[in-house]
């Protein structure tokens, strides 16, 4: 059970999911085990939070992704910002 709460851009909270992390990350082009130990990395960094911005989150992501997998790094970040720059737009 997860008691972490992910602020998300838009201000709403939801709970950390360290499934969510693992899809991100092998999406990116990491493969199942990196993605897994990417996901449990981030997980031991933010177990003993009450709350951790999903920018915040996301950075971790990256830092722990460049250990394994540069090239799959490098893909989340251009994803992840792509993505904020798409919501910038309707905003």
């Amino acid at each position: 059970m997860y008691l972490v709460k992910v602020k998300k851009r838009d201000g709403s909270l939801e709970a950390f999911v360290e499934s969510k992390i693992v899809a991100a990350v092998k999406k990116a082009g990491a493969t199942a085990e990196e993605a897994a130990r990417v996901a449990k990395e981030v997980y031991t960094k933010v177990a003993h939070k009450v709350e951790v911005t999903a920018d915040e989150l996301s950075d971790m992501v990256v830092a722990s992704l460049k250990k394994v997998n540069k090239a799959a790094a490098d893909e989340f970040v251009k994803v992840r910002d792509k993505k904020l720059k798409a919501k910038k737009k309707k905003t």
